[in-house]
C-alpha cells in the first residue's frame, strides 16, 4: 500500500522578502527529499489584490517618510505590539483573507497549513477543516500579530523568543526553537577559507535605499585602509546605474546588481552593512559574518537589530562617523572578530527547515493514524 504524499499549504506575503524566502526554504527542502507537495500562496495578494497593492505601496513609502522623521509604520507597529488576538484592531486584521482561504483549502485539500506571515484567518479557517496550523516566526522579537490561540505549533528563532511567548500566555509545548529556515546554500556553508585573507566590506542595499546616502556611505568607508567595498543593489536598477557611473574610476569599489549566489558573496565578506530583516540576520548567523546596521527602521527591524546588538553579534550606528569607526575597530582587531564569530555560532540553529518539516509531517501522520483508528470497523 502506497502512503499518500502529504500536501502542505504555505501562506506568505510580499511585505519584505523574508516571509517569502522562509516559505521557499521549506519548499526547497521538501522538494529535494520528496517529502511533501508544497504550495506557496500569497494570501493577501490572492484574496485582496487591490488592498494588497495599496498596503504594499504604503509599506514601501514608509521608508521614505522615515527620512523626514515620520515613522508611521513604527508607530503602528509599537501601538499594536502588546495587543491580543481579540483586540478590535487585530481581530479585524485576522479576518482578512478568510473567504478566499476557505476556497483555497477546498481546492488544494492540504494536510497542514504553515504561515510565514501572521495570518489570523489561517488557524480560524483551518480548524473548520480539522487541519493543523503552524507558524514560522521570521523575526527575533515578539509581536501580537503572530500570536493566535488556535495555532497548533510555533517555530521560533531563539530560546529568548520562546520564553517571551510563554510569558505572553502561549503553551510551552506549542513552541519549538528551530531557528529561521534559510536556503540550503546558506545552510551548507561549504566555502573555502583562502578568501578570508582579503578583507572586504559588503553593502547590501534595499529597493528603498537613497542614492545620496549610499554614495556618502561608500565614500566614507573608502578611507578604511586595505579594505575594498562591494555594493549589491539587487533589483534597484536606478541606484545601480548611478553608483556605477559615480564610482567607475575607483578600483576599490565594485557595484553589482542582482546577485544569483548571494551566499558566496556574503561568505567572502569580512562584515556586512544591511538592514536587520529576520532572514538576513539568520543568513549572517549561518555564515558567521557580522552585521553593521545603519539607522535601523522603526518596527521589527529595529527590535531585531537591538536584540543582535545586545547579544554582541551586530553593531548599530546612527551617524556615518560612528559606522566607519565601528567597522575600522572591528576589522583591525582579530580577537574581536573571533569573539563575535563564536557568539554567532552559539546562537545559530542549524537545519531549521529540516527540523520544521520533520515536526510538521510528524503531526500530519499522527492525525492520519488517529483518523484511521476512528474509521476502522469495530471487531
Amino acid at each position: 500500500m502506497t502512503t499518500k504524499l502529504p500536501r502542505i499549504l504555505v501562506l506568505t506575503a510580499s511585505y519584505g522578502a523574508g516571509h517569502e524566502l522562509a516559505a521557499f526554504a521549506i519548499k526547497e527542502y521538501c522538494r529535494r527529499y520528496g517529502l511533501a507537495q508544497v504550495q506557496i500562496i500569497d494570501l493577501m495578494k490572492e484574496a485582496h489584490p487591490v488592498l494588497n497593492k495599496i498596503s504594499t505601496s504604503v509599506y514601501m513609502s514608509s521608508f521614505h517618510a522615515a527620512r523626514f522623521g515620520i515613522h508611521y509604520y513604527g508607530w503602528s507597529y509599537y501601538l499594536t505590539q502588546k495587543n491580543n488576538a481579540y483586540s478590535p484592531v487585530l481581530a479585524g486584521l485576522n479576518r482578512l483573507g478568510t473567504k478566499q482561504l476557505f476556497k483555497i483549502i477546498q481546492r488544494e485539500q492540504p494536510d497542514g497549513v504553515i504561515n510565514t506571515f501572521p495570518y489570523g484567518a489561517s488557524p480560524i479557517v483551518s480548524k473548520l477543516f480539522d487541519i493543523p496550523t503552524f507558524t514560522i516566526m521570521t523575526d527575533y522579537v515578539i509581536h501580537a500579530r503572530w500570536l493566535h490561540p488556535a495555532i497548533d505549533k510555533y517555530y521560533v528563532a531563539s530560546e529568548d523568543l520562546k520564553a517571551n511567548m510563554i510569558e505572553n500566555g502561549i503553551n510551552e509545548k506549542g513552541v519549538e526553537v528551530t531557528g529561521i529556515p534559510i536556503r540550503d546554500a546558506f545552510e551548507n556553508n561549504n566555502y573555502p577559507n583562502e578568501n578570508k585573507n582579503n578583507k572586504m566590506i559588503l553593502i547590501i542595499v534595499g529597493a528603498y535605499s537613497q542614492l545620496d546616502l549610499t554614495a556618502k556611505m561608500i565614500k566614507s568607508l573608502d578611507g578604511i585602509r586595505d579594505c575594498p567595498i562591494t555594493v549589491v543593489c539587487g533589483r534597484n536598477a536606478k541606484l545601480n546605474q548611478h553608483l556605477t557611473k559615480q564610482f567607475q574610476n575607483n578600483s576599490r569599489v565594485t557595484i553589482l546588481g542582482f546577485v544569483e549566489r548571494m551566499d558566496e558573496l556574503m561568505a567572502s565578506a569580512t562584515c556586512i552593512i544591511s538592514k536587520a530583516g529576520g532572514l538576513t540576520l539568520a543568513e549572517s548567523l549561518a555564515l558567521k559574518v557580522p552585521l553593521f546596521i545603519y539607522r535601523p527602521f522603526a518596527g521589527q527591524e529595529k527590535d531585531n537589530a537591538t536584540y543582535f546588538s545586545e547579544k554582541g553579534i551586530a553593531f548599530i550606528s546612527y551617524s556615518m562617523s560612528d559606522l566607519v569607526n565601528q567597522i575600522r575597530q572591528f576589522i583591525d582587531n582579530d580577537i574581536s572578530v573571533s569573539l563575535v564569530k563564536s557568539k554567532m555560532e552559539f546562537l545559530h540553529h542549524r537545519k531549521a527547515a529540516e527540523r520544521i518539516v520533520t515536526d510538521v509531517l510528524s503531526t500530519i501522520f499522527g492525525r492520519r493514524r488517529e483518523q484511521a483508528i476512528l474509521n476502522s470497523p469495530m471487531i
